[in-house]
């Protein structure tokens, strides 16, 4: 495996959906729900690369968008730990390169995340905690779908780059 090279396009990827998501695709612009990359992308980093490259660009994701969030400086960063932690850990447990185990845990970790970013917002906003189940459930089911395709996108691409 080339891993400088699987690590560089992880990072310019990265670079690319999380600048997509927070400019042109931001549910702002689009409407409604659109796809969290960086949630997408923490959960495949989880699965498919190994604990210190994967915690590195979880890490970075996660500044990177905070930073084009604009929100409290180290919500998406430390979700994002928190979210690779646990998928990591529960991966001694589960098989997670099935289709449907990786639905499942794209899903929950998108309540998890969710939950705890909107929470933090709201509490450093109102000192209320007021969000949506039905909205962060929505969100879950987009992501899931979304990230299944991202996630075959990003195999068959590094897959490429290896030969």
């Amino acid at each position: 495996m080339n891993k400088p090279l699987s690590i560089l396009f992880f990072l310019l990827l990265s670079f690319l959906l999380i600048t997509m998501q927070s400019t042109v695709l931001s549910p702002r612009v689009v409407g409604g729900y659109s796809a969290d990359f960086n949630l997408i992308l923490l959960v495949f980093f989880a699965i498919y690369v190994d604990f210190k490259w994967g915690i590195f660009l979880t890490i970075i994701n996660g500044l990177f968008m905070d930073v084009l969030a604009g929100n409290f400086l180290g919500t998406f960063t430390i979700s994002g730990i928190c979210a690779f932690l646990l998928i990591r850990i529960g991966s001694e447990n589960v098989y997670l390169k099935r289709i449907l185990v990786q639905a499942l845990v794209i899903f929950l970790t998108t309540i998890f995340t969710w939950t705890f970013i909107l929470s933090v917002i709201t509490i450093k906003e109102e000192g209320l905690i007021d969000f949506s189940l039905r909205g962060i459930m929505t969100q879950s089911l987009v992501n899931a779908l979304v990230g299944l395709m991202l996630f075959w996108v990003i195999i068959k691409v590094n897959a490429k780059l290896q030969k």
